[in-house]
């Protein structure tokens, strides 16, 4: 399930919580990456580009290896060269960003693996 955080991510909530909790939890650790998120100075094309990433956290917040890539959409001929610097923005947000405050007991329920959506099309 995913669920809308921001204008510019959203993140697949944590199993086995109340879904008020979730969206909160979810809402504040997309807030925290979403600061660190810095646009690549591509063409308005480029912009149009989604990108998925799985991330995986410790308890404590910090990463657990790098983010990968699970998809991208919205490339076209056009704008397929800015693809890899879109990615490559996305994982650097969560990198950057890292260790999010989380909170620990929520690990248990799967926290320590999701997905976030960078899309800055919809930044606005």
């Amino acid at each position: 399930m995913l669920t809308s955080l921001s204008a510019c991510a959203t993140a697949s909530a944590p199993r086995g919580i109340a879904p008020e909790l979730a969206r909160k939890v979810t809402a504040d650790a997309a807030a925290q990456v979403r600061r660190c998120y810095r646009t690549p100075k591509i063409m308005g094309e480029g912009k149009r580009i989604t990108t998925r990433l799985h991330v995986r956290y410790a308890p404590d917040g910090t990463i657990l290896g790098l983010p990968t890539v699970i998809s991208q959409s919205g490339v076209t001929p056009s704008n397929q060269i800015f693809a890899d610097e879109m990615a490559e923005a996305a994982i650097a947000s969560v990198v950057r960003c890292s260790p999010l405050k989380l909170p620990p007991e929520l690990y248990e329920f799967g926290w320590n693996s999701f997905e976030l959506t960078f899309s800055p099309a919809l930044r606005g």
